[in-house]
């Protein structure tokens, strides 16, 4: 897994858990290995230099899967941002949500909270 994304998995998703589907949606039923195919994606998200890509990734051995599609860069509190849309799916059961991730210090990626569409 990346750097950035071992940050946004050990120090932001606790914090910010429910909003994922991590606490009581489809992504409390994951397994580690549902969260690095995750997690990698998020990294490749945050990194790409264009918009509007699907990202898809899937557990072939658990119903896991899910997307990440990033959206606009941004500057907020004076911090370079990106903006992803990410989707969990765990059998027939879904979320959806935008969410802003803040670089600080660079290279260092911290979900700093939902967006609205």
């Amino acid at each position: 897994m990346a750097c950035s994304a071992a940050l946004v998995a050990g120090a932001a998703l606790p914090a910010h858990a429910i909003q994922f589907g991590l606490k009581d949606g489809p992504g409390a039923k994951f397994n580690n290995d549902d969260l690095a195919l995750m997690m990698a994606r998020v990294d490749t998200g945050l990194k790409s230099p264009t918009e509007g890509d699907v990202l898809d990734w899937k557990n072939d051995k658990t119903p896991a899967s899910g997307s990440v599609v990033p959206l606009n860069k941004l500057t907020w509190n004076g911090m370079s941002c990106r903006r992803l849309r990410i989707t969990n799916v765990y059998g027939e059961q879904k979320a959806q949500g935008v969410y802003k991730f803040c670089e600080k210090p660079a290279g260092k990626w911290k979900l700093v909270g939902p967006e609205k569409e």
